[in-house]
């Protein structure tokens, strides 16, 4: 029997896509007192949104892996995308942190649920315990955990960051289940990622459930619903 439901947060729960759209042009816009054309500043944003996802050159790794506080990090990220090379000034340290906090405030302000999300999860609370489990740096992170206020929606919070290991490992998913107070055959778990939340699940015995709003085709995923108040469906054929 069904007792518990694990929950992704980032394009699961919340429109991490719309928030990082909006901040990315917000961000193009600032920067343009450092680049010669909005065509610039634009690539600049784009590089900068890139890179905080860790989607970097093989060159950018060697510099910026090592670097393990993620502030420190992106603000270096910052001054070298906007290297002289490419801007029509440097960007001092000071100016790069500035970018950074502009960046995050921006993202954060309009970080939100999905329509109808929040009202789902709280009418799914009255009949099983939720735990959130999300991946990321807890810089990133916790400030989108504070701004939806989730702690007030959930049973539980679990942010990788602040753990030995984040999803896909089976350790993130134990550390769920002990909280939830329930065996892995009485929980599933609702995510966006098939690397991590469905592989994660899978591989630790839960039932998985896709978030798939283009309706990919895909083997792994036990069940896969457009967005999260579909989830309803899946919960009546388990029954």
């Amino acid at each position: 029997m069904l007792k518990a439901i694990f929950l992704d947060l980032d394009e699961t729960l919340c429109d991490t896509t719309k928030a990082n759209i909006v901040a990315k042009e917000q961000f193009a816009e600032k920067a343009l007192e450092f680049f010669p054309s909005k065509t610039d500043a634009t690539n600049f944003s784009n590089a900068y949104l890139k890179g905080i996802y860790k989607d970097l050159t093989p060159e950018q790794k060697a510099i910026f892996f090592p670097i393990t506080c993620e502030e420190t990090f992106r603000t270096k990220l910052i001054q070298s995308l906007g290297s002289p090379n490419n801007s029509v000034k440097e960007i001092s340290y000071q100016e790069a942190s500035d970018l950074r906090e502009y960046y995050d405030a921006s993202r954060i302000e309009c970080f939100d649920f999905f329509d109808g999300a929040k009202e789902f999860i709280v009418k799914l609370r009255e009949n099983y315990t939720l735990v959130l489990i999300t991946n990321g740096p807890v810089y990133s992170q916790v400030p989108k955990v504070e701004r939806v206020s989730i702690k007030d929606f959930v049973d539980h919070v679990i942010i990788g960051g602040q753990e030995p290991e984040e999803k896909p490992y089976k350790s993130i998913f134990s550390k769920a289940l002990k909280l939830a107070g329930v065996q892995a055959s009485e929980a599933m778990h609702v995510g966006d990622s098939i690397a991590a939340d469905i592989v994660g699940a899978n591989n630790s015995g839960l039932t998985s459930v896709w978030i798939n709003p283009a309706e990919l085709e895909n083997e792994h995923a036990d069940f896969h619903i457009p967005d999260i108040t579909q989830l309803k469906k899946v919960i009546s054929q388990l029954s």
